[in-house]
Parts: C-alpha cells; structure tokens; sequence
C-alpha cells in the first residue's frame, strides 16, 4: 500500500457516502500512517513528502501535507479540485465498498449483516471479536479490499474506521 493508493481509494470512500463535488478534500493521518505509506521512517518524512508532492503533481495537482501546529505528529493532506476530479475520471470504488457502506448506513443493522456481506465476497474473512461492541474485519485475499474495518456498535448503530493492516496493529492492537 502506497500513499497514491490510500489517496485514491480515501477519495472513492468520499464519493460513495457523500457523492462526487468539485471541491478540495482533506485526510488527516498520524505520523507513523504516513511513514508507512510513504515507505520511509519518520526521521525521513519531510523530505519524503516532498519528494510525493512533486511526483503526484500531474495526477492529483498542488497537494499539500502539512504537520498540524497544535497537534505535532498528525498531517493533514489536501488534494486540490484538481486531483479530486482526477479520481472521478479515471477510478471507479470496488463494488465491496459500495455494498460495504450501503450495508452499514442502513438503520438496525447488525454485526452479523456486516460479517455476511464480507463473507459473501469471500469465505476466507478475518472476523476478530476486539471487545463486547467492536470488531475487526478484513479479507485474507487484498485483492478483494487490503483494509481492515473497525466496526464498533454504539447509540447510533454501526459505525467504522478504515485502515491499512499495519496502521490497525498499531493504533488498536498495540494501545
């Protein structure tokens, strides 16, 4: 997983909950996601950034990625009008995302309904059980989706998180 990937398929994510608008978006991700992505280590992220910015210039246009001043360690990364149309134009979301977010904004949905869905794309789906009303779910082929989600139950029904393997083992497993 690449920081071009994340971009593309966090801009798919968007369109399929909120539709497509000719607008500038902006992700916010912790120092050690971005890292990650961008294959290097922290210590190396600046000049890294750099680097992404100016190699992504023709498909997503003037991105910026800035450190935020009152929260060290977490950037935010704007994609230009430019390179939110770019996606629209030239990427589709898979149909898991769209029957994943169709399926978990209908009201009285259960965890179950979640689980099913996943295994209707595949039998082989990583279900793990995190504490009385939340749960891990991935695919064991990436191919079908490389993410894991978060599900986690509460007064308003379901709700998620989306993240790469390495950020989920990081932000939830290791706290």
């Amino acid at each position: 997983m690449n920081l071009e990937r994340n971009l593309i398929d966090n801009i798919l994510e968007s369109e399929v909950k909120l539709g497509h608008a000719d607008m500038p978006i902006t992700f916010y991700y912790p120092s050690a996601s971005l890292s990650e992505l961008l294959g290097c280590d922290e210590s190396e992220l600046e000049s890294e950034i750099l680097k992404f910015c100016e190699e992504e210039a023709d498909r997503f246009g003037k991105i910026t990625i800035e450190e935020l001043a009152n929260e060290k360690g977490r950037y935010a990364v704007t994609v230009p009008v430019y390179g939110v149309k770019w996606v629209h134009d030239n990427f589709e979301p898979g149909d898991f995302m769209k029957s994943f977010i169709t399926e978990i904004k209908k009201p009285f949905n259960t965890i179950d309904n979640i689980i099913n869905l996943f295994r209707c794309y595949s039998k082989e789906t990583e279900v793990n059980q995190v504490s009385e009303d939340e749960w891990s779910l991935s695919f064991s082929d990436e191919s079908i989706d490389p993410y894991v989600y978060h599900v986690e139950k509460n007064v308003f029904g379901l709700e998620y998180h989306r993240f790469t393997r390495e950020a989920y083992r990081k932000t939830i497993l290791e706290e």
